[in-house]
């Protein structure tokens, strides 16, 4: 399923792809190739994570500015319930940069933790700050490109497109805090931490090239999904698996909608169209 009036949904130039890729390779290839420490790679995992949601919240203002929509103002979720009064960038904002102020609080405690305990059997902690600094720098350089192309047709963006780009960037945040619990649950109780940490790096690479490559969104689901689905005890009896995939779709085309609807500051919720703003 496309969303309305997307422009960019399958839509990727070469320039975008390159940069994309060259924020992907870094830490892999700090790793893999640069001998880095487990330490210097969350470090520049961790400066990813906070730059691609800064620049998230200003690719959703400057969004705002030129091609204001419901969803900017009065955000509806997916499997929300009624209306909601909050807007999407203050939303995006908070549990992005909350995530991010948890994962560097954990991350310098762990690392301290682990240090003074275990510090002459675990190289994996031996933080660079020289590589760990070119490491960030370079992540920077691929982001800003990215945030760059992006503004020449930011304006012609549905709001769609700044949703998705929404998820991809918490989606990153998740897969990272993943990446420190069980990273470090890791190093702290087995023998061979680096090979260990060396499975989450390939791990966190593969999720993150999941984001350049298109998403597959079928109007009904594979039949042999609805078959399997339809031996399953259901909450609904009586109800056919494809009868409910093809309900959710449309509730998630009509949320895409009101979302998609211009701004206007005086006008009615196009959900709720009793109530006045």
């Amino acid at each position: 399923m496309t969303s309305p009036d997307s422009s960019r949904a399958t839509a990727i130039s070469r320039f975008q792809l390159f940069a994309a890729l060259g924020v992907i390779a870094i830490p892999a290839l700090g790793w893999f190739t640069q001998d880095w420490s487990g330490a210097t790679t969350l470090v520049v995992y961790w400066f990813e994570n906070v730059t691609v949601c800064l620049f998230v919240i200003a690719r959703i203002a400057v969004h705002r500015r030129w091609n204001p929509r419901y969803g900017h103002f009065h955000y509806r979720a997916p499997q929300s319930g009624g209306p909601a009064k909050q807007s999407f960038l203050a939303g995006f904002a908070r549990v992005s940069l909350a995530f991010c102020a948890a994962h560097g609080i954990f991350l310098g405690a762990i690392l301290g933790l682990l240090a003074h305990n275990r510090a002459t059997e675990l190289e994996l902690l031996d933080l660079d700050w020289r590589s760990a600094g070119w490491g960030c720098l370079s992540v920077l350089l691929f982001l800003t490109l990215n945030f760059l192309l992006d503004l020449v047709d930011l304006r012609r963006w549905s709001f769609r497109d700044v949703e998705r780009t929404a998820d991809i960037g918490l989606g990153r945040v998740m897969v990272v805090h993943l990446t420190l619990l069980l990273g470090f649950a890791g190093i702290a109780a087995t023998d061979a931490p680096g090979t260990l940490f060396g499975v989450f790096v390939v791990l966190k690479t593969l999720a993150s090239l999941s984001t350049v490559v298109p998403q597959w969104e079928p109007e009904r689901p594979p039949r042999w999904l609805s078959s399997l689905m339809n031996r399953m005890p259901n909450v609904h009896p009586g109800e056919r698996f494809e009868d409910f995939w093809v309900q959710d779709q449309e509730r998630e085309r009509q949320r895409q909608r009101r979302n998609e609807q211009p701004w206007r500051a005086a006008a009615p919720d196009p959900g709720n169209p009793g109530a006045a703003h």
